[in-house]
């Protein structure tokens, strides 16, 4: 009874008594909203940094693993790590000075006066069947929209007993984002009560200086994709951006997942953003054969630049981008279909042509861009979800995000990629891999089609 007499006092009032080990600043009116109204099967906190979401989340969550039957719990974040520091940390430290036992085991579970909550990390897919079977009685989830959509079913679907609800928090991403869509912005969902939503700004946690506010709205000005996300907490893309259905939590894969390293492909192939003087971009794809449409997944990149101090100015020849790019990206464990060019490429062709993979000559093609076009085929496939890319490819996701049109062009009426930003070589590099078996066109390697 103290201890639940201690949360009530916590969700009700301001402030609590300051102790030798834990300062819990002042609530605001959205936290004190949050703390007396979160009894919904899903309640989401989303909005801008440091704007005491998860302060609020922590109380709320110990309030109900205590005045709720259940024994088994879920916590979950990106990782193990990012929950152990963005929230467990924090709690565990709250309930020291509580004078709340519990029992930590790292990556495994915590355990609060007899309540499991087990621990996970849900950055990948292959997490799915390592999900508790038992039933659970309450999910927390810290950066929910890092997580994959099936982890989010899976883990919404344990959640059978009665009175069994969903805290979750998260920090503003893209709008495309399907926890947006299917939550957030959901009026059915929030009609009938399945979903209530708090929105946060920089305002909305009263403990921050004015002067340090004042300095975020300095670094972040108004107009900018950054302002909309870390000030007004809300979902943004930058503006004039190309790829604007490109989700990097949902349009990206890592490597090491289970599901993605015993992929069969149907068909490898290298693509090209060939630059006579600085930047060159080479990827390796692999493409899934489906009826449905096909999925393209950017496997590796080589990407150099001349102007990077690293390089010192130093420009390759068409010998070394061979040389560079086939030592990083052919390891002679598949075949290889075609390794795309630029149209404009003729010497780097001529170069190729001369070369053997697997004692076989390199099947050299050619792109002739339609750049527009090009540009609606992959806004598509970005939002289908049928090409996602490597995080290990960090140039291709930074293009992903920044590739944008020409504003100037634009009040000229056309629609003109920006090309002063060194930004659109990956997004070029793309297109051939892609669409370039689209073409009817013969080989320039005779005999391979």
């Amino acid at each position: 009874m103290l201890l639940r007499k201690r949360l009530k006092n916590l969700q009700m009032s301001k402030k609590l008594k300051k102790t030798n080990t834990f300062k819990l600043d002042p609530f605001g009116a959205t936290n004190l909203h949050y703390l007396n109204n979160s009894n919904y099967f899903i309640n989401i906190q989303h909005g801008a940094i440091r704007s005491a979401k998860t302060t609020a989340s922590i109380v709320r969550w110990l309030k109900f693993i205590k005045e709720h039957p259940f024994t088994d719990f879920l916590m979950t974040g990106n990782t193990q790590t990012s929950l152990y520091r963005n929230v467990l940390r924090p709690m565990m430290t709250l309930m020291d000075s509580l004078g709340i036992s519990y029992d930590w085991r790292k990556n495994e579970y915590l355990e609060i006066e007899g309540n499991i909550c087990w621990l996970m990390g849900f950055s990948h897919e292959g997490i799915a069947n390592r999900v508790p079977g038992v039933t659970l009685g309450g999910w927390y989830a810290d950066e929910i929209n890092t997580y994959p959509k099936i982890l989010v079913d899976l883990a919404l679907d344990r959640l059978s007993e009665e009175g069994s609800q969903a805290f979750w928090t998260l920090n503003p991403t893209n709008p495309y984002h399907y926890i947006y869509k299917e939550y957030i912005e959901n009026e059915e969902k929030k009609a009938v009560g399945d979903v209530k939503v708090w929105h946060y700004t920089i305002d909305d946690n009263p403990s921050l200086s004015e002067e340090y506010k004042a300095r975020l709205r300095r670094r972040y000005p108004p107009g900018t994709v950054d302002h909309k996300r870390k000030i007004e907490g809300l979902a943004a893309v930058a503006e004039g951006v190309i790829y604007s259905k490109f989700v990097e939590e949902l349009n990206t894969f890592d490597p090491k997942d289970p599901k993605y390293e015993n992929i069969h492909y149907n068909q490898y192939a290298l693509s090209t953003d060939y630059g006579s003087s600085t930047v060159h971009v080479v990827g390796l794809f692999g493409t899934i054969f489906n009826k449905k449409g096909n999925e393209y997944h950017l496997l590796d990149e080589y990407y150099y630049d001349a102007t990077d101090p690293e390089n010192n100015g130093i420009q390759l020849d068409d010998e070394e981008l061979y040389k560079n790019a086939s030592e990083k990206l052919l390891d002679s464990s598949f075949l290889l279909s075609k390794w795309w060019t630029p149209h404009d490429a003729a010497s780097l062709r001529t170069t190729l042509k001369k070369k053997t993979y697997m004692s076989r000559p390199i099947p050299v093609d050619s792109y002739t861009p339609d750049v527009n076009n090009d540009i609606q085929e992959i806004q598509k496939l970005f939002a289908n979800y049928k090409f996602k890319i490597s995080k290990n490819c960090v140039n291709s996701i930074v293009h992903a995000q920044t590739y944008a049109w020409d504003q100037k062009a634009k009040q000229r009426g056309e629609d003109q990629p920006l090309k002063s930003q060194n930004n659109d070589h990956c997004p070029d590099m793309w297109r051939a891999a892609i669409l370039g078996s689209r073409q009817v066109k013969k080989s320039i390697v005779p005999g391979v089609g």
